[in-house]
């Protein structure tokens, strides 16, 4: 009874009825509240940024194709307050800056942030986790090879290939550089021989495969510097006599062939390259002597000096005493109408010949004819040239001489031919040999 009493002497109190009032007014608002703008939740996309870039500083890169380009973001709240927020209130981010290695395998996404004024709760984001790839920049040097596209013309060659720079330095991925085979510079041989011998190109860069490497394909540009070189014969000439007696058996150079450098307009128009004379003037032993080149103007040699070596073996004649019969020597020069008859008085005819003991000693005296001019021969005995045919290589020593004589005929109204006694040549002139100035060469021993 006391403690009813009490309690209806609490409730009988101003102060206490107020506060009942009050709070039974926030339940019936809530209540209301509930009803008319309940508690709700939303899903909503939102873009995913990232601090990728920080990775370079430590040659870092992110090679991971599938981080998202939007997450999901739960919120909760009142109805009409999700109602009122939109993608473009929050942020959410991908954070880099802690990583220095390339183990790192996965990042978690931080709830995002909202940056709007309605009464909400950030309650979750989708996904959390990211797994990520990562792999280091590295740099590496490589030589730069040129290569020729095309053909050149025969004899020719580019030489003094140069690059500038001769090796580059690339940077990508490490698993790229590792598959870099080679870095080439590709020139074209019409250009080479059009260009002035420095042309500017980008590099190639292939795999091991022989693919390009597009990430790292004409990243630099180099200047090829060359020259054009052209293999040209070499040729002298003799000039003067050795002593008499003696011959030039033969002679060699120490190289046949010389290159030399110039423009393409200038090289291709030289056929040979000149040394100076090789003199044999009064020369009775075989001797050595370096003889210069002469280049024409705008051209210079290649690999080699600028001189070449003459060796000329000179040897002396050897000597021959032939004997042949006057059958083998032919009249010519005489009268032509038949009334004069010519012969020859000695049998034999016998003289010394010089020439080259390989040549000399494999003569056929059978082979050799003489020839005697009649022309001025005049009645009665005269002594007469004998001009001799020999082999090339192959001198007669001096002069020999027959007795021709000579004997007018009387016209007869039947002339017949009558052989001379024993044999004798024909007394009837014959027309000059055809190897007259042979004859004349042969005959002078020189």
């Amino acid at each position: 009874m006391n403690k009813k009493f009490s309690i209806n002497k609490i409730l009988e109190k101003d102060s206490v009825l107020k506060i009942l009032s009050v709070l039974i007014g926030i339940l019936i608002w809530f209540i209301v509240l509930d009803h008319q703008n309940p508690l709700s939740e939303r899903t909503l996309s939102i873009p995913l940024r990232s601090n990728a870039q920080v990775l370079d500083a430590s040659n870092i890169r992110l090679v991971s194709l599938n981080i998202p380009n939007n997450v999901d973001v739960i919120i909760k709240g009142r109805k009409q307050r999700l109602d009122k927020v939109t993608a473009n209130d929050f942020e959410a981010f991908l954070d880099f800056s802690e990583i220095n290695s390339t183990d790192t395998t996965e990042l978690r996404i931080s709830l995002p942030r909202y940056t709007g004024d309605q009464d909400i709760i950030v309650a979750d984001v989708n996904p959390k986790i990211v797994r990520i790839k990562l792999e280091r920049i590295t740099r590496k040097e490589f030589p730069v090879i040129v290569n020729l596209v095309g053909k050149l013309p025969d004899g020719y060659e580019v030489v003094n290939i140069k690059t500038n720079p001769n090796t580059v330095i690339l940077q990508d991925l490490e698993s790229i550089m590792n598959s870099v085979e080679r870095v080439i510079v590709s020139v074209e041989v019409e250009q080479i021989l059009k260009d002035d011998s420095v042309i500017n190109k980008r590099i190639e860069v292939y795999n091991s495969s022989g693919g390009i490497i597009s990430s790292l394909d004409g990243s630099v540009q180099v200047s090829v510097g060359y020259n054009i070189a052209k293999t040209v014969p070499i040729s002298t000439t003799l000039t003067g006599e050795p002593r008499s007696d003696y011959y030039v058996q033969d002679y060699t150079i120490s190289q046949n062939t010389v290159k030399i450098m110039g423009r393409y307009e200038v090289l291709k128009d030289i056929e040979s390259i000149e040394a100076e004379l090789l003199n044999v003037e009064n020369t009775n032993e075989s001797f050595q002597k370096d003889l210069k080149l002469i280049l024409p103007e705008n051209v210079q040699l290649y690999g080699s000096p600028d001189f070449v070596t003459a060796s000329v073996n000179i040897k002396r004649y050897s000597h021959r005493i032939i004997t042949i019969p006057k059958s083998s020597i032919t009249i010519f020069g005489g009268d032509i109408t038949g009334q004069t008859n010519y012969r020859i008085l000695e049998e034999t005819i016998t003289f010394s010949v010089k020439g080259p003991a390989e040549i000399l000693n494999t003569l056929d005296v059978k082979s050799v004819k003489g020839f005697v001019d009649v022309s001025n021969v005049t009645e009665g005995v005269q002594p007469v040239a004998v001009r001799v045919s020999l082999p090339s290589g192959i001198y007669m020593e001096g002069e020999v001489f027959v007795n021709v004589e000579t004997e007018k005929i009387e016209p007869s109204p039947t002339p017949e031919p009558t052989p001379g006694p024993d044999g004798e040549a024909d007394a009837t002139p014959t027309p000059p040999p055809d190897s007259d100035e042979n004859i004349k060469e042969n005959q002078s021993g020189t």
